[in-house]
């Protein structure tokens, strides 16, 4: 167990002083998926808690999507007002190196022996590395995007080969199950973010981490092969009939449901999905295998992704021996274990240990294992998870136009350099 966690047992009740904190509840780290707010694993971890220390009060607020403008425009408008909480739940890389200015640095306040006990750091610090300022607790091990299949589906296309692991042998299987009447995949591209779980993997199989942190650095432009090549397979699967036919103008939500509802053989996602995608399907009848990689990638095999939601506290908290006690209680492989059916990622806790009992409970994440611990494959993060979460926003806009053709890949990759531009020339004058 963690030191953090024993310390929070251990001073249970030894105050009658009240600590009220606040945190902030992004709806894709809980309350998502399905699960309300009042039945997620943070508000049972909460409990759990506010029992072991009933001196500390927390109240959970529920804050916009954490890559929204309307979470930059709530930070924003929060901080001035000095109504900011306590906790607040960022994405880990650029989100969290952003608005770095906001958060309290972690590297003298958190034991080292807390910091051992998970993983995940180097995306949570100042320059992506460690020996830099900690800004914020990454939570989970993280989310791989994968192509989720429809065995079924497969069957009756006659489909029984080894799965694809080059973007053509992907095109070609969909053109097969195209040819069966049966839609290849089902995405809802609405919002942008299938494009990004899609463009994500691409990137990663191209570049790995490197294009992309040096994308963050002003070291390499953006308007470059390595988005404009993503960029033009993913407004291929759209231009070439491969997906359903309402794909640009449907929202992610209903694209996740209705791959899960059985109507298209894949879709491309993270594990956030895997119990809907499950309980849809059946477990018997999912499958998933990595994102396929395209010509002249440098890592064939290639996972992307990594860590995901990060805790953080605000400057301007006035109780922050009360903070890292719930943080590093929520980070504890109880609270862990409670989150992995609901969010569909593996504890970040090196402590975990898979059991048999897990393999059963959770075949797709143990499938996730396979490819990660058996076939050894490379592990990224994310271009959206890198970049500020202000281009990140962008980017998705963009990634809506081109796959629906309205936006050219390479007028996509040079608007996106002119908001990268943008962005570093402010970030340059604080």
């Amino acid at each position: 167990m963690l030191a953090g966690a024993s310390l929070v047992t251990a001073s249970a009740g030894a105050s009658t002083k009240v600590t009220n904190i606040t945190i902030w509840n992004d709806p894709l780290a809980a309350g998502s998926q399905g699960i309300p707010a009042a039945k997620s694993f943070l508000t049972k971890g909460v409990a759990l808690f506010e029992k072991a220390n009933p001196n500390i009060h927390v109240k959970i607020l529920q804050e916009p999507f954490g890559s929204s403008t309307a979470f930059n425009t709530l930070l924003q408008s929060s901080e001035l007002a000095g109504t900011t909480p306590d906790i607040g739940q960022l994405y880990v890389g650029g989100q969290v190196i952003q608005n770095a200015k906001f958060l309290l640095p972690l590297n003298n306040i958190l034991s080292p022996s807390y910091v051992k006990s998970l993983t995940g750091w180097q995306f949570v610090t100042q320059g992506y590395k460690t020996g830099g300022k900690i800004y914020a607790v990454p939570y989970g091990a993280g989310y791989y995007y994968t192509v989720y299949y429809n065995k079924k589906d497969f069957a009756k296309a006659g489909i029984t080969g080894p799965l694809p692991t080059t973007w053509a042998g992907l095109v070609s299987l969909a053109q097969k199950l195209k040819a069966k009447k049966i839609v290849p995949f089902d995405f809802g591209e609405k919002e942008g973010y299938f494009g990004a779980w899609t463009l994500d993997a691409l990137i990663s199989g191209l570049d790995g981490n490197t294009g992309v942190l040096n994308m963050f650095t002003g070291k390499q432009t953006l308007n470059s092969p390595l988005l404009i090549k993503p960029y033009t397979a993913w407004h291929g699967l759209f231009a070439d009939g491969l997906t359903n036919s309402n794909a640009a103008t449907l929202t992610y939500t209903t694209g996740i449901a209705d791959f899960a509802a059985g109507q298209a053989a894949m879709t491309i996602t993270g594990q956030y999905y895997d119990d809907q995608i499950t309980q849809g399907l059946g477990a018997s009848n999912v499958g998933l295998f990595p994102v396929p990689v395209l010509p002249g990638s440098l890592y064939t095999k290639s996972l992307s992704g990594g860590p995901n939601n990060s805790y953080v506290i605000f400057k301007n908290s006035k109780n922050v021996a009360a903070d890292v006690k719930l943080i590093q209680f929520l980070t504890s492989p109880t609270v862990q274990d409670l989150s992995v059916q609901e969010l569909g990622q593996l504890p970040n806790n090196t402590s975990f240990k898979a059991t048999a009992a897990f393999a059963k409970s959770q075949p797709l994440l143990t499938d996730l294992s396979t490819y990660i611990n058996t076939d050894h494959y490379n592990l990224f993060e994310a271009f959206d998870n890198v970049m500020p979460g202000s281009i990140c926003s962008y980017w998705y806009q963009t990634n809506n136009g081109v796959f629906a053709g309205s936006l050219s890949p390479q007028s996509a990759a040079s608007s996106m350099q002119s908001q990268m531009s943008q962005y570093l020339a402010t970030a340059a004058t604080g």
